[in-house]
């Protein structure tokens, strides 16, 4: 027996898939702990379950004469979120989590930890919804299409994971749309808009009727992103700003747009991939620290006597939360240091540089050929 080659298959580093799989693992132990201890809402689950139901049965959940229009998701979300009629939001819970870990260890964002220590893995396990399965899924398909790019096997994983991200339009479109962007993925692109638009026209033109005549964007409403709580202007310069501020990886500039630009937002997630821009793991400790704060300030308030309206007044507080929280992970990834160079970069801020470069080589050339003054 050849004992070297045996020492040496035993010391070689784990594959991507392999602390993929791990995390995973990890992860639906530490979230089956977690949801023991976190309220999770379930009315937003019954809603999921009702839209899904009805789009089984090949009702239209969106009809104009009906009197229920709060399944908001698209209508290929019934080919994904099917086996929610059988399982718990708990299970959807642990599920979405552990999906959100293998990100982590595939790519080896440790900062991204952090995440799992503040109160936004609490906000976003509660809320009951799809976000973090829809988003982590979607993202860990596109990683694996990327790997077989030029395969028939490639194409289906990144078609499966445009579609698990445009369920959640919200947070999926900015990641799917860099990643199209970064890779002129037509062919994708093609396949996606055929089976999840064409094949779906009559649903989505009753889907696109409802988002605008019952929008979910209300006053009432709690801002998950820049644009929620101080309006499209600001959100469009503050997304200028973030973009050419550093070099990214698509995935950590899709979240931060989409923590920025999305009228509605997301909760928390979209703050998870800002995390995974920050590659020094003394941040850790920043970012647990920071948010326990912010909550001490924002979540354990009542209102003062002579409040009438205590729906508004804790909605205040969770404005101040949710966008401090926003502010701070948008800071902390705009000032990191970006790590290795890699193909899935996005490069934003040398284009803008070579552009300024040219304007000035040209500005200076016709200064040179002036005749001198008299």
């Amino acid at each position: 027996m050849n004992l070297g080659i045996f020492q040496q298959r035993q010391s070689s580093p784990p594959t991507d898939s392999q602390r993929a799989l791990f995390g995973f693992l990890l992860g639906l132990a530490i979230m089956s702990v977690l949801v023991r201890f976190t309220t999770i809402n379930s009315y937003d689950f019954g809603v999921i379950q009702r839209g899904i139901r009805m789009l089984v049965a090949f009702d239209n959940p969106w009809e104009p004469l009906s009197d229920w229009t709060e399944y908001y998701n698209p209508p290929h979300s019934v080919l994904f979120l099917w086996p929610l009629l059988f399982v718990t939001p708990s299970v959807l819970q642990v599920l979405g989590g552990a999906l959100l870990l293998a990100i982590i260890f595939y790519k080896k964002v440790w900062v991204a930890l952090a995440w799992f220590l503040t109160n936004s893995v609490l906000w976003v396990i509660g809320t009951g919804n799809v976000d973090m399965v829809m988003m982590g899924g979607g993202v860990l398909l596109l990683f694996a299409g990327d790997k077989l790019y030029r395969t028939k096997r490639g194409l289906g994983l990144r078609t499966l994971g445009y579609g698990f991200l445009m369920i959640k339009p919200q947070g999926g479109a900015f990641i799917a749309g860099l990643y199209f962007l970064l890779r002129r993925d037509w062919k994708g692109l093609a396949l996606s808009v055929f089976i999840y638009g064409i094949c779906f026209f009559p649903l989505n033109s009753s889907w696109l009727a409802a988002m605008a005549q019952s929008p979910v964007i209300t006053t009432g409403t709690v801002s998950h992103s820049i644009w929620a709580g101080f309006g499209p202007a600001a959100a469009i310069v503050v997304a200028g700003l973030v973009a050419v501020s550093r070099r990214w990886k698509y995935w950590q500039l899709g979240g931060a747009l989409a923590a920025i630009l999305a009228p509605y937002g997301m909760p928390a997630v979209p703050f998870f991939f800002m995390l995974t821009a920050v590659p020094s793991l003394a941040a850790v400790p920043v970012v647990i620290i920071f948010s326990a704060g912010l909550v001490a300030l924002t979540w354990f308030v009542a209102p003062p006597p002579g409040v009438t309206d205590a729906h508004m007044f804790y909605k205040t507080y969770l404005d101040i939360y949710n966008l401090g929280i926003i502010g701070f992970g948008l800071a902390l990834a705009c000032l990191a240091r970006p790590g290795a160079r890699s193909d899935e970069d996005i490069t934003v801020n040398e284009f803008v540089g070579r552009q300024l470069r040219a304007v000035r080589a040209r500005f200076h050339k016709r200064g040179g050929d002036r005749p001198a003054s008299l």
